[in-house]
């Protein structure tokens, strides 16, 4: 079930690579309005060359505390999975705009994602920040019109010399009115407002504590107990052996909806699938929530519809039931909506206790 790595790319992770020799800057941030966002502060991208037709060296820093992802590590030492994703998401939407000439107007849509994770050792989980992240990055073009662009990518992300991952995306990018087509098929409907400073929809008790998830802040803990009102349906999967949790969305989060948003970003979900992960690995291992260490390794996921802001979801997670390799498991994770499947996959990770680092 473990992902074999892709043989793409040809930034060499050794101790003589020099950033220096790559001709791209960390001084500055690229605009804001290329990668999509509001803030400056949540932009990770710095520069980028193409080095062939399809190909791209892409500069980032990775700052030395950010507000979802703190130091960019795992407990572990292992980079965040998620931060190299977000790393790589901004990477296809600024290739798209500046190489593809997709207009700055044309909303994108994830349809699916896959990462892989290296291993910590003593001086990554050591080092401190902020990093600067060289990406290699190759583009495969499956559909080029006026008003949509279908691609695909694959990265690896090199810090200092070691390779720290590999993530590879699929995505859309679909001009205004085409984009309201697939987005509203039976016409337009209301969209309750997103972001910083406007109104919070109404938030359930988190299921954990922030930090045994790895996060810093209770906005950032993704789930809640279901619901007893969503109907026989899903409260019958409280028997199954699958584990089963509500999104917990907060709709002010200043990273998911930094910008305007119609929709529950794909970036949620993912995140919402990492800690539902997590959580029933530990449940199978015996690891009580209070001490559990989960270190995800590798993921694959798939987009199927757009998710409803305001409307509950519900996060199914089930251990695959094969024997763990050294505390390695596989967890099936789907997201569901109304009885409608928004995103499905599966995560590997290792799950160990905090108390005595050992492998369950």
């Amino acid at each position: 079930m473990i992902m074999k790595p892709s043989a793409i790319g040809t930034l060499v992770a050794d101790s003589d690579t020099d950033l220096a020799d790559s001709g791209l800057a960390f001084d500055r941030g690229v605009p804001r309005t290329l990668v999509h966002k509001t803030a400056v502060s949540e932009v990770l991208l710095t520069d980028a060359v193409r080095t062939g037709p399809h190909r791209f060296t892409v500069a980032a820093q990775w700052p030395r505390h950010h507000v979802l992802f703190g130091n960019g590590t795992c407990p572990a030492g292992a980079a965040d999975p998620l931060l190299l994703l977000e790393t790589v998401r901004q990477a296809g939407i600024y290739v798209s705009h500046v190489y593809y000439d997709v207009p700055l107007a044309h909303p994108f849509l994830l349809t699916s994602i896959d990462y892989e994770v290296e291993g910590p050792t003593p001086g990554s989980a050591a080092r401190k920040g902020p990093h600067c992240v060289l990406l290699d990055v190759q583009c495969v073009v499956e559909h080029h019109t006026a008003d949509r662009l279908g691609m695909s990518l694959e990265a690896r992300l090199v810090i200092d010399g070691r390779l720290e991952g590999r993530v590879g995306l699929c995505w859309q990018a679909a001009a205004p009115e085409r984009y309201a087509r697939m987005r509203y098929p039976a016409g337009p409907v209301e969209v309750p407002p997103t972001g910083p400073g406007t109104a919070l929809l109404a938030l359930a008790d988190p299921v954990a504590a922030p930090h045994i998830l790895g996060r810093l802040h209770e906005r950032d803990v993704m789930l809640a107990a279901l619901p007893a009102n969503l109907g026989p349906s899903h409260n019958a999967l409280q028997g199954t052996g699958q584990d089963v949790w509500s999104l917990r969305l907060d709709t002010t989060h200043p990273v998911y909806f930094d910008h305007v948003c119609d929709h529950i970003p794909g970036m949620a979900l993912a995140e919402s699938f990492a800690q539902a992960a997590a959580l029933a690995s530990g449940r199978v291992a015996g690891v009580p929530p209070q001490e559990l260490r989960w270190t995800l390794e590798s993921s694959a996921l798939s987009f199927a519809s757009f998710g409803e802001l305001g409307r509950p979801v519900v996060i199914t997670a089930e251990p695959v039931p094969e024997p763990p390799e050294h505390g390695r498991r596989a967890i099936r994770v789907s997201a569901e909506q109304g009885g409608r499947l928004l995103a499905c996959g599966a995560l590997i990770g290792i799950t160990s206790s905090a108390v005595d680092g050992a492998a369950r």
